[in-house]
């Protein structure tokens, strides 16, 4: 049971990074257009910069659930590495659980934000395009959630990690046991 949480929280996280991955080559495509519009044919656009800034923010929050399960988020492992397993468990416990009530407040903020937006029709003012910016805004809450859910699929794993409990990892297709927990 708790393995094919594990294993669906997983591939959704797995599936969203997937896709938003691909957010980078229309970056990529948006900046060399603008620059071959403007230096080629001297005719610039007037919202690749704009697009660009848009689509950037859209890949660095989206990815957020895929980079933690991939446990590729920055941490300082300098102190951690020196705890024993047990407590290794705990501090992830602790983290994981302080990380999720901070992401529910933010949840919480990010909603309002995006209704505001939304109620306002918001629209950019940084240039003449003037783009609706409540679309790109409803993406924040969107990501928060997803982070959230793959929060709570790390604290999962913490909690049966410090109670070594053993269970099937999806990420390694193993069983886990008491000292092996990620």
């Amino acid at each position: 049971m708790i393995e094919k949480y594990l294993q669906i929280q997983d591939g959704i996280s797995e599936f969203i990074g997937r896709i938003i991955a691909w957010l980078a080559i229309v970056l990529i495509l948006t900046l060399v257009y603008e620059v071959v519009s403007r230096y080629f044919f001297n005719s610039p656009t007037i919202w690749s910069h704009e697009l660009s800034s848009m689509i950037f923010g859209a890949f660095a929050i989206l990815s957020g659930s895929y980079t933690l399960k991939h446990l590729g988020h920055v941490r300082s492992d300098v102190i951690y590495l020196l705890f024993p397993s047990k407590l290794q468990r705990l501090c992830d416990v602790l983290v994981y659980t302080i990380g999720i009530f901070v992401l529910v407040i933010f949840l919480v903020q990010a909603i309002e934000f995006a209704q505001k937006s939304w109620m306002l029709k918001e629209v950019s003012a940084r240039s003449i395009w003037q783009p609706p910016l409540y679309y790109i805004k409803s993406i924040i809450p969107i990501a928060v959630i997803l982070l959230i859910l793959q929060s709570f699929a790390e604290l999962v794993r913490a909690v049966l990690g410090f109670l070594n409990v053993s269970y099937v990892d999806p990420r390694h297709s193993e069983a886990i046991s008491e000292d092996e927990h990620v």
